[in-house]
């Protein structure tokens, strides 16, 4: 969406553009917002005029096009911005108008900014890069003619192919719009079959887990009714066994107790008859009963002992087994549930090399089309440098002609003063020379700085002189209105010498300032012009 005028007075610069489309409206116009290379917003404009928000420490591209349209750039940087006036208003505005596309017309100089912006530390405001204007002046001035030519080529060719063109870009769009829902329908088919298709396969993962998983179940609960089932038949068998031992100890008891009582009978009918006789006998029979009574009662309780021992080692053994059998359960669980994990972890490090080896790609393809078109745009400004050279030679011939004819009827102290100007030009601009030849192992961006800087102390020696010349004596403006600019020129004649100042604004949107035919910043300008 468009930033809109009252959320941008939270970001650190804000300028207000105004967007025209030529012979046109705004419908299926675009302007885009790239951030440090990289696209940050996109604009569907639906008025003229746009607020924007920048923050420092950038440099922003904007790219106003429509289809049919040719398309424009305008560069922003908010760079080399000072901290302790961060905090002041430093907002501005600029314009831009598109025109149509005619067929023949070369627009290769529009693949690089028709202006740029920058902080310029000398006026404490944004200006735009004049340095930079003049060196694509040229090949703007070429796209203009043939752009003029071609617009009435094509207004002169009639209704018929306006309304033929009409009808084909009709045509187009209705098939564009078809072409664009069929694709989105089919895109819509593919990713919902895709959905589908990941929905039936997580669903068939989880039933395959909760399958598993009640398997799982299963086999331990079968494998804890089978130990249960095997305690309680050891159970029942120790207790069939105590019952059995139990019986015959009781019959064992009943024979011995009916034995005693026989022999007591028979030894108490025999004692009448050899009681002396038999009753060492009946004591030694006594004694040795007592005694075998004695070792069968250990027996027995030897016999207890072993079967409560065993007894216990079998239950001791079920309670291991059943453990056991529980450990192997969780062990399997545990298992289970790692290598589930290590298969998450390994498709999830699959994913990120993917996604890390996409990413380089991108890089790369980054790389290399910056490089394409920085190569590009090094190449149009040679050319459009060639070229302004040439036109500024010949616009330097013709108007010098013009020139010296003025300069004839100044007088002699002013031409005597004028020379000496230009002597004192030529020694500081042979001296600064002399200095950026001593500075070539600089780096581009320092480069750029020290011939910004000066641009920016020959200007302000050009203002000194201008004040050496004396007070204003007369001021005269006059308005120029030709086919593709206007031009506002304002001589000012002082004591000594008399200055042509020339604003002018092409219909395309650039705006230049010069004072005898030399370029000039706005703020130098609006200094100078205006007293």
């Amino acid at each position: 969406m468009l930033f809109v005028s009252n959320a941008v007075r939270s970001q650190d610069v804000n300028i207000a553009i105004k967007f025209q489309v030529d012979n046109g409206n705004f419908k299926d116009s675009k302007v885009t917002m790239s951030e440090n290379g990289v696209v940050k917003s996109t604009f569907d404009p639906a008025k003229a005029k746009m607020d924007i928000g920048l923050t420092f420490g950038n440099v922003y591209m904007f790219t106003f096009e429509k289809p049919g349209y040719i398309t424009k750039r305008v560069e922003v940087s908010t760079k080399n911005v000072p901290n302790d006036i961060r905090g002041e208003d430093l907002d501005f505005d600029f314009a831009v108008e598109i025109f149509e596309q005619y067929e023949g017309v070369n627009t290769v100089i529009f693949n690089q900014p028709v202006a740029k912006w920058f902080y310029n530390p000398q006026e404490d405001e944004f200006t735009y890069d004049t340095d930079y204007t003049k060196s694509i002046r040229s090949a703007l001035i070429d796209f203009e003619k043939q752009y003029e030519e071609k617009k009435e080529a094509a207004q002169s060719s009639g209704t018929d192919q306006a309304q033929a063109k009409a009808q084909e870009e009709a045509r187009l769009a209705a098939e564009a719009k078809a072409k664009a829902e069929e694709e989105a329908r089919k895109l819509a088919d593919t990713k919902a079959a895709e959905e589908q298709r990941k929905k039936a396969e997580e669903e068939k993962r989880l039933a395959d887990i909760a399958k598993a998983k009640q398997a799982e179940e299963a086999a331990a609960q079968r494998e804890l009714e089978e130990q249960r089932q095997r305690e309680l038949a050891a159970k029942q068998e120790a207790e069939t066994k105590a019952a059995q031992m139990k019986a015959e100890e009781d019959a064992r008891k009943a024979l011995e107790a009916k034995a005693e009582e026989e022999k007591r009978k028979a030894l108490a009918k025999a004692d009448e008859e050899q009681r002396a006789a038999t009753m060492k006998a009946e004591e030694e029979a006594r004694k040795a009963a007592d005694l075998k009574a004695e070792e069968e009662a250990r027996a027995l309780a030897d016999q207890r002992a072993a079967e409560e021992a065993r007894k216990a080692a079998d239950q001791k053994a079920a309670e291991e087994a059943r453990q056991q059998a529980a450990a192997k359960l969780a062990e399997e669980e545990r298992q289970k549930k790692k290598a589930q994990l290590e298969e998450e972890m390994r498709l999830a490090d699959e994913q990120a090399a993917a996604e890390e080896k996409r990413r380089a790609q991108l890089e790369k393809e980054e790389i290399e089309r910056r490089q394409r078109e920085a190569e590009a745009k090094r190449e149009a400004e040679e050319r459009a440098a060639a070229e302004l050279a040439a036109s500024e030679e010949k616009r330097r011939l013709a108007e010098g002609a013009r020139l010296e004819e003025e300069k004839r009827r100044q007088e002699a102290d002013a031409l005597a003063f004028e020379e000496e100007r230009k002597r004192k030009a030529k020694e500081a601009f042979e001296a600064e020379q002399r200095r950026i030849a001593q500075a070539k192992a600089v780096s581009d961006a320092q480069q750029r700085e020290r011939s910004e800087s000066v641009a920016i102390m020959q200007e302000e020696r050009k203002s000194l002189a201008i004040k050496d010349a004396g007070n204003v004596v007369s001021r005269t403006v006059e308005e120029i209105e030709e086919d593709n600019r206007k031009i506002t020129q304002i001589t000012i004649t002082r004591e000594r010498m008399t200055y042509v100042y020339k604003k002018v604004v092409y219909n395309w949107g650039g705006v230049y300032y010069f004072r005898d035919d030399d370029d000039i910043t706005k703020a130098v300008f609006d200094l100078e012009s205006s007293k």
